[in-house]
């Protein structure tokens, strides 16, 4: 684990120097100030626009380190053969990817906590501990999808080009929000293809579409605790999933 460890705080380090990080923040950031600037113009709606914004500020933040960072991330160390360089050491292949994804997480996890307290100071959420655990509970949502999206695209980026990898990303974050709708409208079709079509991809997409609490009404009438729990169970089991599988890929990946 301390080589694990290691590896880690390598990679944040050097994700701290990238200019994408900078760029994500930047916006990330603006769209938060511009949320507070449109509540200001309507105070009627001033809590739910703020909310609004807010939470698509940080899940922009997010998503943006994860498919940019995770795209790259492996072919980056394969092209400047810096991989070479850990792995002639007494470092295995799962520790070098163990290593490299635990430190995106943890960049991502820096950047929620730090957005995360400023949307909250603006929310002024620490008054009430309803409104908190809310909070927090749309806050871990949102670390969740972007850490689903960060393994599938390490994943598609060890057997494709990074590009490739960034777009299926993007796909897979898409179709998992839009299985709701996708579900409604074959149901009405009743065409059995296109339901076998929607059953098969609940299965291989991470269901996304139910943890859509990023706004406003979430934030005031609460997270039930089930549809929280299942969210745990969910998201936690397509994170060890897609670990193993991008272990099993870099294993299996010729990187001389």
């Amino acid at each position: 684990m301390i080589k694990v460890f290691t590896l880690a705080k390598t990679t944040l380090q050097e994700m701290l120097r990238e200019k994408v990080f900078s760029i994500v923040l930047l916006i990330a950031i603006a769209l938060i100030a511009l949320s507070f600037l449109l509540g200001a113009l309507s105070l009627a709606e001033q809590r739910k626009i703020l909310a609004d914004f807010g939470f698509l500020g940080i899940e922009i933040g997010l998503l943006g380190v994860s498919l940019f960072s995770g795209s790259y991330l492996i072919s980056k160390e394969i092209e400047k053969q810096t991989c070479l360089l850990i792995l002639s050491r007494p470092v295995s292949r799962s520790q070098f990817m163990m290593g490299k994804i635990f430190g995106v997480i943890a960049l991502n996890t820096l950047l929620l906590v730090s957005l995360a307290l400023v949307l909250g100071g603006l929310l002024g959420v620490w008054s009430d501990i309803d409104t908190l655990l809310a909070y927090l509970k749309i806050c871990l949502s949102l670390w969740f999808e972007s850490s689903v999206v960060l393994g599938w695209v390490i994943c598609l980026s060890l057997v494709v080009r990074p590009v490739l990898a960034l777009g299926g990303g993007v796909i897979v974050f898409l179709l998992g929000h839009w299985l709701g709708d996708l579900t409604f409208f074959a149901q009405k079709s009743k065409d059995e293809f296109f339901l076998l079509g929607v059953r098969f991809f609940h299965w291989v997409t991470p269901n996304l579409y139910k943890l859509n609490w990023k706004s406003a009404y979430f934030l005031d009438t609460g997270i039930p605790l089930q549809n929280f729990f299942w969210m745990l169970a969910h998201m936690t089991g397509w994170m060890i999933l897609l670990v193993l599988l991008a272990n099993f890929l870099f294993r299996r990946k010729d990187i001389v």
